[in-house]
């Protein structure tokens, strides 16, 4: 198939693009099987980090077609999914139960992390571990911190009893209890974190909502670790050129369960299909740099994965996220957890086509019924 439009080769320009699940060759003319219109521009396919997808017994909250659908609205070729659900996956057989989930039912390209695990998951597909608060302490936590796969840390001391205790030492205080090798620290809500994390060779996200949500004020906008203060929220702006990427942290829950009072419903922010035109928003209004929104959203999520992605080069794979030029109020479209923050928020980037393993996932509304493949199983992406 040959794709004809402007891209995004180190620079915008006119040129086309021949694939099929990979890409064969770019060069300037072609007699195209797919034009993009004008005011639109394709980028490299765009990686979220950073999901939490739910499925299995949480499937009432969200799952992986309805989670996968609203990421390919959002312009999202490959998410990465978080262990903390029910079961918890960190043992062989809930990652494969998770695994065959996504097989059957992803709409675009994925991998999942397992949680500090009970036996040895080394050899298997995944991408590595997420280790959250609780684990910090753990002998078991030690061990994977000698792997080579990626390891994934929240940020929190597990000492809080309230939420208003949840103060920035408490996620400043756990980078000094983890080293190792190709740690990320994610969802940072402060600059210190930020600077530490790099001063200690760490790679280091932020969510939009940390940067955007003013406050913390009701069920809503309830979420692990808490959004901070005005100050904080400016002060962590001002370190994107230092942030490695940016991810949604997606984390949806049902209308009854974020209708119960502050003190029960679940912490968590919906927002998937929201960080990719949020970040090129930020370019066409002269922000950020367009190189810098696609470190952010493509190439660096796929270097601190370890997988040949996020570029349009030959021999990469034919995943492309197109963007068009558009002033518009952000709303979901897909997802169970219609209800966020973000609803509303006004943006001038809208997603218009993604492109998933050389097939169209999504296009102007509209999603097809593409299959999407584990990035970290070699046989599944034959």
């Amino acid at each position: 198939m040959w794709l004809k439009g402007k891209l995004y080769l180190d620079e915008i320009r006119e040129a086309c693009i021949e694939f099929d699940t990979t890409i064969k060759q770019i060069r300037a003319n072609c007699v195209p099987d797919v034009e993009i219109p004008e005011g639109t521009i394709v980028f490299p396919g765009a990686v979220d980090m950073h999901v939490h997808v739910r499925g299995m017994r949480l499937s009432y909250k969200e799952d992986v077609t309805s989670a996968t659908k609203e990421a390919t609205y959002g312009g999202l070729t490959l998410i990465m999914d978080m262990p903390n659900t029910s079961p918890y996956v960190n043992d062989r057989n809930t990652i494969k139960e998770k695994l065959s989930e996504f097989e059957y039912y992803s709409r675009c390209n994925y991998g999942i992390y397992s949680g500090v695990p009970r036996e040895d998951v080394e050899t298997m597909p995944i991408a590595g571990y997420k280790i959250f608060p609780e684990d910090l302490e753990k002998e078991e936590t030690k061990l994977i911190l000698k792997s080579e796969k990626l390891k994934v840390l929240h940020p929190e001391v597990p000492l809080y009893l309230f939420r208003n205790m949840r103060g920035t030492w408490m996620e400043l205080a756990s980078l000094y209890m983890i080293n190792g090798k190709r740690v990320h620290i994610t969802h940072a809500t402060n600059s210190e974190t930020v600077r530490i994390s790099k001063a200690m060779g760490f790679t280091v996200d932020v969510t939009p909502h940390h940067l955007l949500v003013p406050g913390e004020r009701d069920c809503l906008t309830k979420v692990n670790p808490p959004i901070r203060d005005i100050t904080e929220r400016s002060k962590l702006l001002s370190s994107i050129p230092q942030i490695d990427a940016m991810v949604s942290d997606h984390a949806p829950h049902s209308k009854w369960e974020k209708s119960l009072p502050y003190e029960l419903c679940p912490p968590g922010i919906a927002g998937i299909s929201f960080t990719v035109p949020f970040a090129y928003s930020l370019a066409f209004k002269g922000i950020l740099d367009l190189d810098r929104v696609v470190d952010l959203i493509s190439r660096n999520p796929s270097k601190i994965l370890g997988i040949k992605y996020g570029e349009i080069e030959k021999g990469y794979p034919a995943n492309f996220t197109v963007i068009r030029k558009e002033n518009w109020r952000y709303s979901t479209m897909f997802t169970k957890a219609g209800e966020t923050p973000l609803d509303n928020y006004p943006l001038d980037a809208r997603v218009y086509m993604t492109v998933v393993r050389g097939k169209i996932a999504y296009m102007d509304g509209e999603v097809l019924p593409v299959k999407g493949v584990n990035v970290f199983d070699k046989n599944s992406q034959r």
